[in-house]
């Protein structure tokens, strides 16, 4: 199934689920936030990014 930006509309405002405030969240801080929070979202980061890649790799070889 592919995505046509043509052809799809997408959600109007009314019926969409979140605001953009509600979606960005703040960012850390160097001098507030310590190391292993820190480390903490450079490892998210990096496993939602993989996770990412290998959904798109099975798509790709899997029709």
């Amino acid at each position: 199934m592919a995505l046509n930006l043509f052809e799809d509309k997408g959600c109007p405002l009314e019926r969409q689920r979140f605001t953009w405030k509600e979606l960005v969240q703040p960012p850390i801080s160097k001098l507030d936030d310590d190391a292993f929070t820190r480390v903490r979202v450079i490892l998210m980061n990096g496993i939602e990014i993989e996770a990412i890649r290998f959904s798109h790799g099975c798509a790709r070889m899997n029709r």
